[in-house]
């Protein structure tokens, strides 16, 4: 009976060894199918005009963000794909393909506002007198200048016989005072500065062949007669004013911005003639 117990117990191993030896030999897996990643590049045009985001290398179907940022100078136009405008927007979302895939960030350069300057503009600044030659000036006539700058005119060592009555450009007045300061134009320019002839008045008027004269022939500036124009001048302006005594000095030669008062401003127009014959 246990031999027959055994037996029985051996064939079934034997049937079921069969089954998973044929289960084990049966059709064999599906095989995996292979993942390609495709190029996404990037660039603008002009490539310059800005910065680019999300290129790299997708599978078909990868939802991607691509952004481009402008640079100073340029605004962004539009978006194209291998050609074709796909977007207007900087920044998009995309649908990965499969195959290549160009996109390219077209920008526009900004308009120049034609008001403004565009590259370092010098112009010629002319300084002429009239009369001619009977003054000095603190720069050199027909040098070059920095287009829409402030310099400084200023008349020096004029002719005692004259008086200065304003700078001109062309038949247009510029200023009325020697020294300013004048904005420089796009294009070459000559001032003139003006003057009168003093009339002349002897010392003593019964006698013609006097060589003296009274107080309308001075040197602008030279408030104290010593023949030049120096801080003692501007000095002896501001006692006559703190005096309120203009009996000590040339009134004429003193009211140096010819406002017909004596005061402070004479003593510090005085001094920038000073300080500009320097």
């Amino acid at each position: 009976m246990k031999s027959l117990r055994y037996s029985l117990f051996g064939l079934l191993l034997l049937l079921v060894g069969g089954m998973q030896a044929q289960d084990g030999f049966g059709d064999p897996p599906e095989p995996q199918v292979p993942v390609f990643y495709y190029p996404l590049t990037m660039t603008c045009d002009p490539d310059v005009a800005g910065t680019v985001a999300g290129k790299g290398s997708y599978a078909p179907g990868t939802t991607s963000t691509l952004s481009t940022s402008a640079k100073s100078g340029y605004t962004f136009s539009h978006w194209t794909l291998n050609g074709e405008t796909v977007s207007q927007s900087a920044s998009f979302s995309y649908t990965t393909v499969a195959g290549p895939m160009v996109f390219v960030a077209h920008y526009n350069l900004d308009p120049i506002d034609p008001a403004e300057p565009t590259m370092n503009v010098k112009s010629r600044l002319y300084l002429t007198s009239d009369p001619e030659g009977i003054c000095t000036f603190n720069r050199t006539s027909g040098t070059f200048v920095q287009a829409d700058q402030y310099v400084t005119v200023n008349v020096t060592n004029c002719d005692q016989w004259y008086e200065f009555t304003g700078w001109y450009n062309g038949d247009e007045l510029v200023s009325e005072v020697q020294s300013f300061n004048y904005l420089t134009d796009f294009q070459d320019v000559t001032l003139t500065a003006h003057f009168r002839e003093l009339p002349f008045t002897p010392t003593d008027p019964d006698d013609p062949e006097s060589q003296g004269g009274n107080v309308q022939n001075h040197k602008t500036g030279d408030a104290n007669e010593d023949g030049s124009v120096d801080v003692t001048d501007a000095v002896a302006v501001i006692n006559a004013y703190l005096t309120n005594d203009t009996g000590s000095i040339n009134v004429g030669a003193a009211d140096v911005n010819f406002d017909g008062v004596i005061d402070i401003t004479d003593a510090v127009a005085i001094i920038n003639l000073y300080l500009n014959s320097q």
